[in-house]
C-alpha cells in the first residue's frame, strides 16, 4: 500500500505544479487585459501609416481628437493662430503639452480651444493614450 501512496502523492503533486501554471497564465492574461483597457491601445484606430505634416496659414485650425488619434498629428501654423481640438469617438482623451504650456480638461466629445501668440514647437499627447502623440509648430 506504500507504493500507492506514493503514486499518488507524485500524481497529486504534479496536478498541483499544473495548476499553479494555469493560474499563474490566466492571471497574466487578465492582468494584460486590464492594463490595455486603463492605457489604451497605443495603435491609431485609423491610418496606420504616418500623416504628412499640414501647414496652415489659416487664423483657426482643427485637429480632430478622436479614438487613439489625432488628425492631423503635425501641425504648423502662423503665430496669432487659433487651434481647436474637437473631440469625437466613443473614448475619453485630453490634449497636453509635455512641457505644461497647455492641457485640456478630459473629455470624450467638445472641443478644447488655444490662441498660439509665440513661436515654438509644441509636442503633445494624451495622458490617458500617451500612443497618442501630436506636434505643433508655430512659426513666425
Amino acid at each position: 500500500m506504500a507504493k500507492k501512496t506514493k503514486k499518488r502523492s507524485k500524481r497529486r503533486g504534479l496536478n498541483d505544479v499544473v495548476l499553479a501554471i494555469c493560474v499563474v497564465a490566466v492571471g497574466g492574461v487578465v492582468i494584460a487585459g486590464v492594463w490595455l483597457a486603463v492605457s489604451g491601445d497605443s495603435t491609431p484606430s485609423r491610418r496606420a501609416l504616418r500623416q504628412p505634416t499640414v501647414v496652415s496659414d489659416a487664423q483657426q485650425v482643427a485637429v480632430e481628437v478622436f479614438d487613439n488619434d489625432f488628425e492631423p498629428r503635425d501641425l504648423t501654423v502662423k503665430t496669432g493662430a487659433t487651434v481647436v481640438w474637437t473631440f469625437t469617438g466613443d473614448l475619453p482623451h485630453n490634449v497636453t503639452d509635455d512641457r505644461g504650456a497647455f492641457a485640456s480638461d478630459t473629455m470624450a466629445d467638445g472641443e478644447y480651444t488655444r490662441t498660439f501668440d509665440a513661436a515654438g514647437i509644441f509636442y503633445y499627447y494624451c495622458t490617458i493614450h500617451h500612443g497618442m502623440q501630436g506636434t505643433l509648430t508655430v512659426r513666425e
